[in-house]
């Protein structure tokens, strides 16, 4: 099963039979059998689908997710609703339950932090700064652990992470034109440099890809334990996320700037928002950087192979792919919920 991306302008989705066709006009760029798709992503307002190519993906349940050009989130359409009552009924009753969500939340920063500091030793090995640097990560990780409260857990890990990225900034390797990147600090919106643009694609991916997981677990995923509820906030899919930005999106970042796979050229000054126009008197609104059409695809395939390769999964003691993890954890995290099991264990990579 795979994901397919539509990015670009001027296509159309069409269903002939039990396949899907992308098409421009009368030209044929893509042939899918129906049975080979799980989602369907189009990005930016040039690509369409066709009202049988909606009806049939509904009646599979095959998931239809609108991004804009720049790679955020704009809506989803999705097939029959869940059967999971009693889940969700349990799952809002344990995240008001302050023990339950602060034992949930531990176990999912540790996770992340493992992660990243298997990332970071991977990447400086050598480095004369790499061996302070992991005991770093070691008294941050102990840090998190101490932590009484919610609020106390998040604070820490904030920190944690301000840590996190000033080392994943030593690890990059200068453009081939030997400019620099511009990367100072993780940033949110709007990307100021062609890295921050690169994790911030990077973890929308991600992110859709648990919010699926969590739709077919049967998990809400809006309703999470460390990130704190908020409006258009998907909470639980934004803490099963954590443990996995470092193993497959910082790591693609690294690749494909350090291999390198991508360089500055591959990047450009994005338009204002509608609601970001220029005002006389003020500072100019910052301009996003973006990844450009071409590279948007490389980033793209990038990330999908990342997911689609194979690792072994301790629970099961089995190998299995990295998209069947992102599963198998949210159905981890229903099991604890329902009081099946008793920890929620994230995956820790060695």
């Amino acid at each position: 099963m795979a994901t397919v991306y539509v990015t670009e302008t001027g296509v159309q989705v069409h269903k002939e039979g039990q396949r899907l066709l992308v098409k421009r006009g009368v030209e044929v760029l893509q042939d899918i059998p129906l049975i080979k798709v799980d989602r369907l992503v189009l990005m930016g307002r040039g690509v369409s689908v066709t009202t049988p190519a909606i009806y049939a993906l509904a009646q599979q349940n095959i998931d239809v997710l609108y991004m804009n050009s720049r790679g955020a989130y704009v809506s989803r359409l999705q097939g029959r609703e869940h059967k999971h009552s009693r889940l969700r009924h349990a799952q809002a009753l344990a995240i008001v339950d302050q023990a339950f969500a602060q034992k949930v939340a531990s176990a999912i920063v540790d996770g992340k932090i493992n992660n990243q500091r298997v990332l970071v030793q991977r990447h400086a090995e050598g480095a004369p700064w790499a061996r302070q640097a992991l005991e770093m990560m070691d008294r941050m990780r102990r840090d998190v652990d101490a932590a009484k409260t919610l609020d106390e857990l998040r604070g820490r890990e904030g920190n944690a992470a301000r840590e996190y990225f000033g080392l994943l900034r030593r690890l990059l390797k200068p453009p081939a034109d030997g400019q620099t990147w511009g990367f100072e600090r993780r940033e949110y919106y709007p990307p100021p440099d062609p890295i921050n643009a690169l994790l911030s694609f990077g973890y929308t991916l991600l992110l859709n890809d648990i919010i699926a997981a969590c739709q077919i677990a049967g998990l809400d995923p809006d309703l999470g334990c460390f990130h704190a509820i908020d409006y258009n906030k998907p909470c639980m899919a934004l803490d099963l996320e954590e443990e996995f930005r470092p193993l497959l999106v910082d790591s693609i970042v690294l690749f494909a700037v350090n291999r390198p796979a991508l360089s500055l050229s591959d990047f450009e000054v994005g338009p204002l928002r509608e609601t970001e126009a220029e005002e006389p008197g003020q500072p100019a609104p910052r301009r996003p950087i973006l990844l450009k059409d071409e590279a948007r695809k490389q980033f793209i395939a990038l990330y999908e192979t990342r997911l689609n390769e194979q690792i072994f999964y301790p629970p099961a003691s089995e190998q299995t792919t990295y998209r069947r993890v992102l599963e198998l954890q949210a159905y981890q995290m229903a099991r604890l919920i329902l009081g099946e099991i008793e920890t929620y264990q994230p995956l820790l990579v060695r």
